[in-house]
């Protein structure tokens, strides 16, 4: 007995090993076939991207920041404005649309949201993403994807049943019959005055809009805004906005109804005005959208939105959330109180969460756009992303800009030739009041700090900006001596009657000196070098607004230098043929990127001197590799295009899923050649070389 209990334990025990050894192998086979972030279901294709984190050092990464800088027409079903609504409640506005159904539901039930008729609608039921026998749940779910409220109209194309819309310029009044797919009703401009230019117009009583979501997609609220009461338009009052839903573009269901409530029509000038935001009552999922107005006489509207949400993956890009206080609208004349959040996934920089932060819009002419740039600040001093200490930051838009590149990509080549003071910044995903609004370009502030211009304002240095006139950005300014070229003050913004008497006596010193030129005697006061680099730089971009704004000198110890380079997202060809006809070649050549647009200002006098323009040549020529890798691979590695593409093109795409690529937002920029994206890549890699 003694000698077979060791035996009986054994035989156990070898059983034991034996059954884990299955269980094992059957667990490492699962693991194999579904790594984390995979699904072992999943079809192996080269094409798709890892969804691991992408690294977030660049080699060639050279800035203070740790994070990587470097590295839909319609379908035929809506060609006609003729389409069937399946159910819809009863209106106390005659409805004049032949095609809905004349019965009606009982004023006092609530209409049926879904189709009487069989329904080829999926099954809302979610999808198991989890592999057949394991039990790890899929991370992409939960902890990598993050809630997102979108605008799901944004720059959206969409047709309409109507004539042409009464309006001076903000509507499509080109469109005849809604034969076009048109932008204006989607690009993010709600008015905020009674005229025509803001508000458009539509000559039927019932005015009928299409759209394609191009995906089944979530709706669950929706805002639009309603003008009337002068000119012979019905009063806002009256009107009612109805919202149906479909699967195939051909039968619509009703999804909601809305109308003013008491108090919410407002008084602009003559026109009363309403701004209705409804909570679909049971959000769907639906692809395509009908939407009708009701206003009588006419209807009168500028801007409609949908919004649903999704589930996004977070990804390796810093998020930064702002809540305006009660929800309020960013202002463009002060700054409003904000809640400023700096979330990076990476976790190589702590969380920041601000409670007393401002916001306002930024900007001259891109401060008009759709997707509006906003100037941010701190409550106190914050290093964010590792870009410094500050309290003041910008949030670029980049609208003009299909590529959204060209600010980041001559920053980079600015810094990369060794200009001082070249503005850090990095792409970050903006939600605004829970909204996503696309990515944006986060840069440091161009003013005076130990991370930023280094100069010491409380004695006599300045930091200095080209105006065009006075006081077309800052409040104070100053004419050159000789040359009577205009500068306003970035900092100090209020300069002394001593620092203004310098700066006179400076000019006329440094103004003399270019004038004799004798290299010696420039040098004297002047950084050629600085002026050289800030030249290479603008020029091969042909910086539209040099000699316009954006134009930036700074003078540090009696020494005055050019830079920081600013502002060159219409830069680069970007920019429109008819309003910038000479920078266009527009009648000779029509190839902007020929001739010189940069030689401007003190360039004018100082390329007068032999020595100046060698040593411009001999710089050009080093330069070369540099150059050549911002669009071509060469011995310095991947070009700078591709490199930012890399880590951030899936951001870019996720931005024109509420923003277009083909809609002109604005008449100083270029129009796109076909609307996509890659056309947009090649312009700007083409024109470059």
């Amino acid at each position: 007995m003694k000698h077979f209990l060791p035996i009986l334990l054994a035989v156990i025990l070898l059983t034991s090993l034996l059954s884990c050894a299955g269980e094992g192998g059957t667990t490492s086979n699962h693991q194999e076939s579904s790594l984390p972030g995979e699904s072992s279901s999943a079809p192996s294709n080269a094409n798709e991207k890892s969804s691991e984190p992408e690294s977030i050092r660049d080699s060639e990464d050279t800035g203070t920041s740790t994070l990587s800088e470097e590295s839909s027409d319609f379908e035929s079903s809506l060609e006609s404005a003729s389409s069937e609504i399946v159910s819809e409640p009863a209106s106390s506005v005659p409805d004049t649309d032949s095609e809905e159904p004349s019965s009606e539901p009982p004023a006092d039930s609530d209409p049926p949201v879904e189709s009487s008729e069989p329904s080829d609608e999926p099954s809302d039921e979610p999808s198991d993403d989890i592999s057949e026998g394991t039990s790890e749940p899929d991370e992409t779910s939960e902890d990598a994807m993050i809630p997102v409220s979108v605008n799901l109209l944004a720059g959206l194309k969409y047709k309409a049943d109507t004539e042409g819309p009464r309006s001076d310029g903000y509507g499509d009044f080109s469109d005849e019959n809604g034969l076009n797919c048109r932008y204006r009703l989607t690009d993010g401009k709600v008015a905020d005055a009674g005229s025509s230019s803001a508000i458009c117009g539509y000559n039927d009583g019932t005015v009928s809009f299409f759209f394609d979501l191009g995906e089944e997609k979530s709706i669950e609220k929706w805002e639009t805004d309603l003008w009337g009461g002068a000119w012979g338009i019905d009063p806002p009052e009256t009107c009612k906005v109805s919202l149906y839903w479909s699967i195939d573009g051909k039968k619509y269901n009703y999804a909601d109804r809305g109308g003013p409530d008491e108090g919410e029509v407002q008084t602009v000038g003559d026109f009363k005005k309403v701004l209705l935001k409804r909570a679909i009552p049971s959000p769907v999922k639906a692809r395509y959208i009908r939407v009708d107005y009701n206003c009588g006489t006419f209807v009168w509207t500028s801007e409609l939105k949908i919004f649903g949400t999704v589930l996004e993956d977070a990804g390796a890009i810093p998020r930064i959330n702002i809540t305006t206080e009660n929800n309020d609208r960013v202002h463009r004349s002060e700054y409003h109180g904000c809640v400023l959040e700096v979330i990076d996934p990476s976790k190589k920089h702590a969380t920041i969460l601000d409670e007393g932060g401002q916001i306002k819009i930024r900007g001259n002419s891109t401060s008009s756009g759709a997707k509006q740039p906003f100037n941010i600040k701190f409550s106190k001093k914050e290093n964010v992303l590792g870009m410094g200490a500050c309290k003041k930051w910008y949030l670029l838009a980049n609208m003009y800009d299909k590529t959204q590149i060209r600010n980041k990509l001559s920053y980079d080549f600015a810094e990369a030739i060794g200009m001082a003071y070249v503005q850090q910044s990095t792409f970050v995903r903006l939600y605004l009041n829970g909204e996503y609004r696309g990515i944006y370009q986060l840069c440091e502030s161009i003013g005076v700090g130990e991370s930023r211009v280094d100069i010491n304002i409380n004695d006599f240095d300045f930091l200095l900006e080209y105006e065009p006139w006075e006081q077309y950005a800052n409040t104070n300014w100053i004419r050159s001596t000789n040359y009577n070229i205009l500068l306003g003050f970035n900092d100090p913004e209020t300069p002394t009657e001593a620092q203004r008497a310098w700066l006179k006596d400076f000019f006329k010193k440094a103004e003399t000196a270019i004038s004799s030129k004798k290299i010696s005697e420039i040098e004297k006061y002047i950084d050629v070098d600085s002026f050289i680099d800030a030249y290479i730089v603008e020029e091969f971009f042909k910086e539209v607004d040099y000699q316009t704004s954006s134009t930036r000198f700074y003078i540090k110890d009696g020494i005055w230098y050019a830079g920081p380079v600013w502002d060159f997202d219409l830069s680069a060809g970007n920019c429109s043929s008819t309003y910038y006809t000479t920078y266009n070649n527009v009648g000779g050549s029509g190839k902007s990127w020929e001739g010189f647009w940069c030689r401007g200002l003190w360039n004018s006098y100082l390329f007068k001197t032999p020595e100046i323009m060698q040593r411009m040549t001999e710089r050009y020529l080093e330069l070369q590799p540099v150059i050549t890798n911002l669009y071509q691979d060469n011995k310095l590695g991947k070009n700078r295009i591709d490199a930012l593409l890399d880590r951030f093109q899936e951001e870019i795409d996720l931005n024109y899923t509420v923003w277009s690529t083909s809609a002109v937002y604005s008449d100083l920029e270029r129009i796109p050649t076909d609307g996509t994206y890659a056309s947009e890549i090649n312009y700007l890699r083409t024109w470059l070389k």
